[in-house]
């Protein structure tokens, strides 16, 4: 599992200054870079190996209410290993109380062809580190 603390942004809000229910995608999104980061293949250097990552589903429930400047921890770790494909499960805290939870789905393709490859195996290996099956 991987940590983050994130602070909402204003941009990221709606008129009522709760969070917009498309702007919490950005975050699944900062914590799926933030762990390639950390492994030691950020998405730069999965592109230069001729690979991409699309995200093939992605859901979230909201548990909590998340306003502007509230000051979150994340909390994420792989859910699911598949061929081709791994699912990144989320859960969100607002001073120890679960505001919100979800994942999101990516495939490994060719960006040559766009179809589907095998987790390359220096990956699999490290996906399989943070592997939490019991996740959200």
């Amino acid at each position: 599992m991987i940590t983050k603390n994130i602070r909402i942004q204003f941009v990221d809000t709606d008129l009522s200054q709760r969070i917009h229910y498309s702007s919490i995608f950005r975050y699944f999104e900062i914590m799926d870079h933030d762990f390639f980061r950390r492994i030691g293949y950020p998405y730069k250097k999965i592109f230069q190996l001729g690979l991409d990552m699309p995200r093939v589903h992605v859901e979230c429930s909201y548990l909590g209410n998340i306003e502007y400047d509230d000051e979150l921890e994340v909390q994420a770790s792989i859910s699911k290993i598949g061929k081709s494909s791994y699912t990144f499960s989320f859960s969100f805290y607002k001073e120890n109380i679960l505001v919100a939870k979800g994942r999101i789905t990516n495939v490994f393709i060719d960006r040559s062809t766009g179809k589907s490859v095998p987790i390359p195996d220096f990956i699999r290996s490290e996906l399989l580190k943070h592997h939490d099956p019991v996740s959200v």
